[in-house]
């Protein structure tokens, strides 16, 4: 299908405006669309919105409450794979520059993040006097680190050249 002049360089509220429901099928250079999906997960007092690509890996997500309703603006959680995609496409149109060996510098870089986080969150349980906010922040780290942790692993048995983690499961 030829491209139709009139879209490009609109936003997609744009190209909408002008053919409607058919915009989604065209190929739009330099748009690019990918399929996602958004999950609702029960939490608490509230839910936890999150966008995830065809393979399910996080895009985006926040905590939606009743406060939220009235607001247009939230704190947004990027995750790595949004941030993986972004930077492709501004290597696309050369506004960034990709270095090859920064690859395993970043990795290096985001477990020693990882590290810190996990020593932070001990430390946060390391209390003279159990209380009960004690007990309650020990349930939500519990529940955050465990969410995280199956995540990593989930993630991390699919790479080419890894061993599986004893005891791991697939």
């Amino acid at each position: 299908m030829p491209q139709d002049k009139r879209l490009i360089g609109k936003t997609f509220d744009q190209q909408f405006e002008l053919v409607g429901d058919s915009v989604v099928s065209q190929d739009i250079s330099p748009n690019r669309r990918i399929p996602a999906e958004i999950v609702f997960e029960p939490m608490g007092t509230g839910v936890r919105v999150t966008a995830r690509d065809a393979e399910h890996a996080l895009l985006w997500g926040y905590i939606g409450s009743e406060g939220a309703l009235k607001h247009i603006h939230c704190l947004v959680a990027v995750y790595d794979r949004l941030q993986e995609l972004l930077a492709e496409e501004l290597r696309k149109r050369g506004v960034m520059k990709s270095d090859a060996g920064e690859a395993v510098s970043s990795s290096v870089d985001a477990i020693d993040e990882l590290q810190a986080t996990v020593d932070w969150l001990k430390e946060g349980l390391q209390v003279k006097k159990i209380s009960d906010a004690t007990l309650e922040r020990a349930r939500t780290i519990a529940r955050i680190v465990s969410d995280a942790n199956r995540q990593i692993l989930l993630e991390a048995a699919t790479l080419k050249g890894m061993k599986p983690k004893p005891g791991l499961v697939t």
